[in-house]
């Protein structure tokens, strides 16, 4: 599972994931798809299997609220379904 992820991320690109947060009612600004692009891109292992607490507070300063909010949803929903 790991080898496929990793995979899939080292694939991903910025209209991929607008796309699929447009699909979840999530409106992304082009700077904030880029910061979620670069945080995917640097940060997957940790919000896949680790704490990604820290992650999300220095997100709060780069992201709206409420799409964060929709962010954070979404992320429980799908951790939730591997664990």
């Amino acid at each position: 599972m790991d080898n496929f992820i990793k995979e899939y991320i080292n694939n991903i690109d910025e209209y991929t994931i607008n796309k699929y947060a447009k699909i979840n009612n999530i409106n992304l600004t082009d700077k904030e798809t880029k910061v979620i692009y670069l945080y995917i891109k640097n940060y997957w292992q940790i919000f896949y299997k680790g704490n990604p607490k820290d992650l999300f507070k220095e997100l709060e300063e780069q992201i709206s609220k409420e799409n964060l909010d929709k962010i954070k949803k979404l992320y429980k929903k799908y951790k939730e379904k591997i664990t």
